[in-house]
């Protein structure tokens, strides 16, 4: 395992934001040679993978790696050779009430959502935990002041997917965990719940800091603004979707407070995050982002949005991530912002929307969860046509119509359990409805 002393990881990070742009750069290629040679010499799989690959490579020299692949070889892909699949997810899927060891007595796991696939976990050492700690504590909430974040003095809300093996929720869960006497500080909603619920239990609770996804914060500005959500928030932390810059003014504005948004992933990390700007820039010091046209080809920075982007991780010696293939639509630039001179990514990916049914206001983030792992749907599309029914249309592998009728109940019982039992479901073999402006097809359309 690769461990670091804390004192050094915030030198480190501290020092990676005061340098110049050529400085990162020779600074990042010489820690992607380390991981390199470390993974050659200790991870079978990518020893095979890079038998080929010269020693003076250069970064477009190193395969591509997906996760179908490296979850079929996962034994092989770790460096850790006491490391195996099933142990981890058995780790993962633990009561971290009950059992809150470490694995193997070194390492923190997560998985990511099995929302495309098969759950992947993840390892996290020493070394990528306090490197992406610090990453978290000086770059996101600097300046904001360590007082404002301890939970023996203020409430904190998390509004996030409470599914074991979740990374917020894990972290949620360890944090209640590690400080049972702060416990009653914590408060975790449900994502999939509808908005008054939501209010009426942030209402009731008043937190002083609150975390969730962009749409759904969104959502709760205008509640906010519009009176029916009453909260003296001192911070306010997004992170999972795009959050837009006319979002983040509308969270600033609605909560007078400082909002952060981070763009993380289970596999990468902090890969980017703002800095008291609407901004998300990325730490290249520790991440590698590269934007990738439709074969995977790399774009550079350019103004053209990419079809996906490949991520490398420098800080994880455990499970290594070298040019990591993720679906997301990005684009860089140099960054413009005094505040930081990091370069500036910009995520087109998927951002959840609210739509309302038999008067009550939901967000689509249940809907999706719930279709994307239903057996044989290979894309989906929902259509509202008016105020009591959503139609599910789908590309099925697969007869539409042994697949979508079970969907439609298992959505009825959803919403009724949220609540909303008079919301209709019904199946379409119609075709999916194009975006008007072109681009991707829409997955929620209210006609």
């Amino acid at each position: 395992m690769k461990t670091i002393d804390l004192m050094e990881a915030k030198r480190l990070v501290a020092q990676g934001e005061m340098m110049t742009d050529a400085e990162r750069k020779i600074v990042q290629q010489e820690r992607l040679r380390a991981l390199v040679a470390h993974v050659r010499e200790n991870s079978p799989y990518f020893a095979r993978l890079y038998a080929n690959v010269a020693d003076d490579f250069s970064l477009t020299d190193l395969p591509i790696t997906e996760k179908p692949v490296l979850l079929a070889h996962y034994d092989d892909w770790v460096t850790d050779r006491r490391l195996h699949l099933q142990d981890v997810l058995d780790y993962v899927n633990r009561d971290p009430f009950k059992d809150q060891s470490l694995l193997l007595g070194q390492y923190t796991a997560l998985r990511t959502s099995g929302s495309t696939g098969d759950p992947l976990p993840m390892v996290r050492d020493d070394y990528h935990n306090k490197i992406h700690g610090q990453l978290i504590a000086q770059r996101l909430l600097g300046g904001l002041g360590t007082d404002v974040l301890d939970i023996s003095k203020h409430r904190r809300a998390s509004i996030i997917h409470l599914s074991n093996g979740a990374s917020s929720y894990g972290a949620f869960l360890r944090m209640k965990a590690a400080h049972p006497e702060c416990a009653d500080n914590l408060l975790g909603i449900s994502v999939l719940e509808n908005v008054d619920s939501i209010v009426s239990k942030l209402n009731e609770f008043q937190p002083e800091t609150m975390a969730g996804y962009p749409s759904v914060m969104a959502t709760l500005a205008v509640e906010q603004m519009q009176g029916r959500l009453r909260l003296s928030l001192k911070h306010v932390t997004t992170s999972a979707e795009m959050l837009s810059e006319r979002n983040f003014e509308l969270l600033r504005r609605a909560f007078n407070c400082p909002v952060a948004n981070n763009y993380c992933m289970t596999e990468g990390g902090e890969v980017a995050m703002t800095h008291n700007c609407p901004h998300l820039h990325i730490n290249e010091d520790w991440v590698i982002v590269e934007p990738v046209d439709e074969n995977k080809q790399p774009l550079g920075m350019t103004d053209k949005w990419s079809s996906g982007v490949l991520i490398t991780d420098l800080s994880n010696y455990v499970q290594p991530i070298i040019r990591y293939y993720v679906g997301d639509v990005v684009r860089l630039r140099p960054s413009t912002d005094s505040c930081c001179s990091l370069p500036v990514m910009q995520i087109q990916g998927r951002s959840y929307e609210n739509y309302t049914i038999c008067g009550q206001t939901f967000n689509t983030v249940g809907l999706f969860a719930k279709t994307e792992v239903w057996p044989d749907v290979v894309r989906f599309q929902f259509v509202q046509p008016d105020d009591q029914t959503i139609e599910v249309r789908a590309v099925c592998n697969g007869d539409p119509a042994a697949v979508l009728p079970g969907l439609c109940d298992c959505l009825h019982r959803f919403l009724s359990e949220q609540g909303c039992p008079q919301a209709r479901f019904r199946w379409s073999s119609e075709p999916l409805i194009p975006n008007k402006r072109g681009g991707k097809i829409p997955l929620f359309v209210k006609l």
